[in-house]
């Protein structure tokens, strides 16, 4: 069994992709992905969570988009947005709202902690994707009072 396997319901959209699509975006990135962000692409793909629970994106960012991402290339080469995340600690993944995103941590471990900016969310992905699945709004409830964007673009849905 996957360890994502619980995200198969009806509250998320997920999109699969073969092993040479993540292949060919390593190979842009120089790096292999996170390996439990890589395990989660393979396994589920990328995609939207819970639809309909709340008004915030909750994008998965596809293995493509998340390379031109990390390197500030097409769509986000000149986005202001990026200037506030430090790319050296982790890899973005996870769009919250247009400009504010969750990122992965680099490590050598299977696991991988999920971060916004200097404050970890959760532990592993398997665990933050498990605490998204059971609760749409869960971060929002840690990072209230914490976040430092301004209150347009905070994290109230």
């Amino acid at each position: 069994m996957s360890a994502f396997h619980f995200l198969h319901n009806e509250k998320h959209t997920f999109y699969s992709l073969e092993a040479t699509e993540i292949e060919a975006a390593e190979q842009r990135l120089g790096a292999r992905f996170p390996a439990e962000l890589r395990q989660f692409y393979l396994e589920i793909g990328y995609g939207f969570a819970n639809r309909n629970e709340t008004t915030a994106f909750q994008r998965i960012i596809d293995p493509e988009s998340a390379v031109d991402l990390h390197l500030r290339e097409d769509f986000y080469e000149h986005d202001p947005d990026l200037d506030m995340y430090d790319e050296r600690e982790g890899f973005l993944f996870f769009e919250v709202v247009e400009g504010v995103y969750f990122e992965v941590r680099w490590g050598t471990a299977d696991t991988s902690s999920v971060y916004f900016m200097e404050t970890r969310i959760s532990d592993s992905l398997q665990a933050f994707f498990e605490q998204l699945d059971n609760d749409a709004h869960f971060y929002e409830k840690m990072l209230s009072g914490k976040s430092t964007l301004s209150p347009e673009r905070a994290f109230s849905t």
